[in-house]
């Protein structure tokens, strides 16, 4: 394979990986709707929706900060950041007290 083949893959492999983040944010979003707009109580819809805008917004400017996006990678690469996220921390808590 060569140098333009693998370029050309590996950017196909990349606006893959970014238009499915964007249909999960979009299907996150819409659960959030179906799940909390009858409900009188809308904190928990409006949080979810900034959490989510704020996800993207986020998103969107890890990558277009190219050099930074690099440095991320590399410290990534050497194990130096940490990728796990654990989404039944926050459960245990709740049930602990």
């Amino acid at each position: 394979m060569t140098n333009k083949e693998f370029t050309i893959r590996a950017t196909e492999q990349a606006e893959k990986n970014f238009e499915k983040i964007k249909a999960s944010i979009k299907g996150l979003y819409e659960i959030l709707n179906i799940n909390f707009a009858d409900n009188d109580d809308e904190f928990y819809l409006e949080a979810g929706e900034d959490n989510l805008m704020g996800l993207y917004q986020n998103f969107i400017e890890l990558l277009t900060n190219e050099y930074g996006l690099r440095q991320l990678v590399k410290k990534v690469n050497r194990s130096e950041i940490n990728l796990d996220i654990v989404l039944n921390e926050l459960e245990e808590e709740i049930t602990e007290e």
